[in-house]
């Protein structure tokens, strides 16, 4: 094992291609609540945000109706868009690697708790964390305090790494004061971002790793 206890694991677009049943779950929601559809290229703004923080922005509602739209949305999530995702390759070996390396490893995700537990089971990952922290009931959790809950749970001493695919994420990270590796092969890392370390595909964490010791 290297400089880390502790390697935590955004979901959407970090360990899941979850963008069909996210962009579902935003047309979902705009259907119920008859909001005007946004271009299919602006999407991609709700994979990793918390979405009532999302709905308000992009839609520019009140909070309260934001909270519906989020209901909407994790109805859809729980029901179809569950089924509508992909684990990316490689991953499955790079965690099997990471467990066998002597790693704990968890995932701090805004997606609901209840989703991303049943999500990980779906797709045959859930086994390798030790720890899976998602959105509480109230909506209020930051992308922080789900690295947080994540370290206490796996009582390990915040000696810990974050992979993630967006701004959210590398945000969290910072002021959790942990360290940040981006995955470009997600959704809101550019190639030529130069503030922290990046991967292009799941394996190139492994090499991060051993040149990191």
């Amino acid at each position: 094992m290297g400089m880390y206890e502790l390697i935590l694991f955004d979901l959407d677009g970090t360990l899941l291609d979850t963008s069909p049943g996210i962009f579902n779950s935003v047309r979902f929601a705009e259907q119920q609540l008859g909001f005007s559809p946004i271009p299919h290229g602006m999407l991609h703004v709700f994979v990793g945000p918390p979405p009532k923080q999302m709905y308000q922005k992009v839609y520019g509602v009140d909070e309260e109706m934001a909270a519906k739209a989020t209901g909407f949305h994790r109805q859809y999530s729980r029901e179809k868009a569950i089924y509508e995702a992909t684990v990316y390759p490689g991953m499955k070996e790079t965690l099997t690697a990471l467990k066998q390396q002597g790693y704990k490893l968890a995932v701090a995700t805004l997606k609901g708790q209840k989703i991303a537990e049943e999500i990980l089971k779906i797709y045959g990952i859930a086994e390798f964390f030790d720890a899976i922290v998602g959105m509480d009931e109230a909506e209020s959790f930051t992308k922080c305090k789900t690295i947080q809950v994540a370290i206490e749970q796996t009582e390990t001493t915040g000696n810990a790494l974050l992979v993630g695919d967006s701004e959210y994420d590398y945000v969290g990270a910072c002021e959790a004061g942990i360290d940040f590796v981006g995955a470009v092969y997600g959704f809101g890392i550019a190639e030529e971002e130069n503030r922290f370390p990046l991967i292009d595909e799941p394996k190139d964490l492994l090499l991060w790793l051993q040149n990191s010791k």
